[in-house]
């Protein structure tokens, strides 16, 4: 990488850094690009030099932290552990995020999650490698015999992200960001689909 490169990248995270402050302290529209160039100490014009709008700017924050957890996870994670075991693995670093930055993850649900945008959760989910790390662990499992093969990848791991986010809106609510509590919740859920829950194939309506 030559020098202005490196000052290029070196910029954009100074941006970042301050952006995940401010939306750490604040909600989404009453943070200022100002403040945010401010703390980061570049010229306004400077944070959409590299970032189209400040949503997109909130997208790469989130998803440059949440790589960070998954890499964590998969690089800690025992071959050997059940399919639930991985899950809750790559969770709880995801997790240990969120209580330590529980306003940040409050301006998410509130501009992303329930954002009239297009496929702006999915682009979390993907620019982090969220989405790949689940699907390998899916596709892994389908082989081994652990999870029904007859089931399409991406149905599982759309069913297990809905999970993950219910569980960080559950706890949201309650205002309650203890990891092991969360992880706990995430894990009954991910129990209940693993196990299933028919007892019996039902006659479904057409």
């Amino acid at each position: 990488m030559n020098i202005r490169a490196a000052r290029r990248e070196e910029t954009r995270q100074k941006v970042l850094d301050a952006a995940r402050d401010c939306f750490c302290a604040g909600e989404f529209d009453t943070v200022s690009t100002r403040e945010i160039a401010k703390r980061a100490g570049v010229a306004e014009g400077t944070i959409f030099n590299h970032f189209p709008t400040k949503e997109d700017l909130l997208i790469c924050c989130v998803g440059q932290q949440m790589a960070e957890a998954i890499e964590k996870g998969l690089y800690t994670m025992d071959p050997e552990w059940c399919f639930v075991d991985k899950m809750m693995h790559v969770a709880s670093y995801r997790f240990t995020q969120v209580g330590l930055n529980p306003g940040l993850w409050q301006v998410i649900m509130q501009q992303i999650v329930f954002s009239p945008r297009k496929g702006a959760v999915h682009a979390v989910m993907e620019s982090s490698g969220l989405i790949a790390a689940i699907q390998a662990l899916i596709e892994e499992a389908q082989l081994s015999g652990e999870l029904n093969r007859d089931l399409p990848p991406v149905l599982i791991q759309k069913t297990l992200m809905s999970l993950f986010l219910f569980t960080i809106h559950e706890h949201f609510s309650t205002q309650n960001f203890d990891c092991e509590d969360m992880c706990g919740t995430l894990r009954e859920l991910l129990e209940v689909q693993v196990k299933g829950l028919w007892a019996a194939e039902p006659h479904l309506a057409a």
